[in-house]
């Protein structure tokens, strides 16, 4: 609005002022009020929704030496926590839960100090169900007493990698799907899997899961029920 006032010398000026007329006030508050809550929507960050848990992850992995007549299996222990509700059948039962277990040791031929394994071993286990409500599930794997005896293998391992299958479906990777320590970052994860992927199959059927070993029936808690393929990979 165009509109005159005086200096403080009395003299008459014409200056520009901001107020509009009445009847524009509406809109310039309206278009105001617009141009805030679009800044603000773009100032103010997101919350991130928090990703929807796992119907069973890995819990536990343990390594053993069992003895079945005179030899001695290196075990290889993988517990996993089941949870009820979405993915479940009858909010009790997750079906077809697959296990394989990525695993990299240091042979006898391996050079003095190495720091990366030689030999690369791959199995896995499909059990029919798991019982969401019936504790923790425990699939096992075994090397057997030729290979346990002629690598010297002892002890925890450092390479190794979890990978979990629902329905077919695999799941994310958690902590302890893999040694943090030993794999840091995902990349590191990725380039252990595909040397596995990559050279197991020179020593494929030789870590076997439990159901083909003499420990069938052995252990507590006791492994589910298997769904029998010749081709455990």
């Amino acid at each position: 609005m165009f509109q005159f006032e005086r200096d403080g010398a009395g003299v008459i000026d014409n200056v520009w002022m901001l107020t509009p007329p009445l009847s524009m006030k509406p809109l310039i508050c309206r278009a105001l009020l617009c141009v805030f809550v679009v800044a603000l929507s773009v100032l103010t960050p997101v919350s991130a929704q928090p990703a929807p848990l796992p119907p069973i992850e890995v819990s536990n992995v343990k390594f053993n030496t069992v003895r079945a007549g005179a030899g001695a299996w290196y075990e290889t222990e993988v517990e996993l926590q089941p949870r009820g509700g979405v993915g479940a059948d009858n909010r009790m039962f997750l079906n077809r839960v697959k296990v394989t277990l990525n695993l990299g040791v240091f042979s006898v031929k391996a050079p003095a100090g190495s720091k990366i394994p030689d030999s690369y071993y791959r199995a896995s286990a499909e059990a029919v169900a798991v019982e969401t409500s019936g504790g923790k599930a425990v699939f096992r794997f075994y090397l057997p007493p030729e290979i346990v005896k002629r690598d010297q293998i002892t002890g925890d391992q450092k390479f190794y990698l979890v990978e979990l299958f629902v329905d077919g479906k695999p799941l994310p990777l958690t902590k302890n799907h893999f040694p943090i320590a030993t794999f840091p970052k995902p990349e590191i994860v990725e380039s252990f899997r595909g040397k596995v992927a990559a050279e197991s199959g020179a020593n494929d059927g030789i870590l076997l899961p439990q159901y083909l070993t003499p420990f069938a029936n052995a252990g507590s808690p006791p492994a589910p029920s298997f769904i029998r393929l010749e081709n455990n990979r």
